[in-house]
């Protein structure tokens, strides 16, 4: 299986993020992740929303006190950090969340944006939460 991390938004700033992701390449829905290829990279997407099943109490409570009572959530499947940094770099763009990084960190995407920005090598995977 490849590395995931999930993008929690706000309804309104979800709708942008799907409708983004449909756009930023050739998408293809499948029954359980959709793909998005975009050049040599390729991502799986789940928007079921069923990942939400897998957070504790305690998470659902973070992310409800950072981004609000109502969130949605999409599953991104990935490769690589390079490939995902540009991605994320396009959707993310104006929209409000956290990223997810399935490394025990829950991120503002505006935050995400700008570690890239600072350190384009930047990969949680190998830093310490």
């Amino acid at each position: 299986m490849r590395p995931t991390i999930v993008l929690l938004s706000p309804p309104k700033d979800h709708q942008v993020v799907v409708g983004r992701l449909r756009g930023a390449g050739d998408y293809t829905e499948g029954e359980f992740f959709d793909r998005l290829d975009r050049g040599e990279c390729r991502f799986g997407v789940d928007v079921s929303q069923d990942v939400l099943e897998e957070f504790e109490e305690s998470e659902r409570e973070e992310v409800r006190l950072a981004i609000g009572e109502s969130f949605r959530a999409v599953t991104l499947e990935y490769a690589g950090v390079p490939c995902l940094r540009d991605l994320l770099a396009e959707v993310l763009q104006g929209a409000s969340g956290l990223l997810d990084t399935n490394h025990g960190e829950l991120v503002p995407y505006g935050e995400v944006l700008a570690r890239f920005h600072q350190d384009p090598l930047w990969d949680w995977r190998s830093t310490p939460g």
